[in-house]
């Protein structure tokens, strides 16, 4: 991924976007909500995620207050926020093959 050559506050990520993240932190307790969603309990978030993406919000028109309503954010784990940027932007990663000691891939 490369990186911006804005910085934080240039690409939308102040004050107000602390205090948002912290709104939607305490809302959520602090726990991934993909991973509830999924049934996996009491995993960590480490960020705040927009549900629809700043990006799907600008092509859609939304006002930069709909955009960062806490209605469109959710915390989120670092896995689960990579598998849904990935998606997002339209990637895909190819799984791992195992290689057994006798140079065949190993099932799993």
């Amino acid at each position: 991924m490369a990186w911006s050559k804005q910085s934080r506050q240039e690409r939308g990520y102040g004050a107000a976007w602390d205090r948002v993240r912290k709104v939607v932190m305490e809302r959520d307790g602090g726990l991934c909500q993909v991973c509830l969603k999924a049934g996996r309990y009491g995993v960590i978030a480490y960020a705040v995620d927009h549900v629809v993406s700043k990006a799907k919000c600008a092509a859609l028109r939304w006002s930069d207050a709909r955009t960062d309503d806490p209605s469109n954010l959710q915390a989120i784990c670092g896995p689960c926020h990579e598998v849904k940027t990935e998606a997002e932007q339209g990637k895909t990663k190819r799984r791992v093959v195992t290689i057994g000691a006798d140079g065949w891939p190993v099932s799993e």
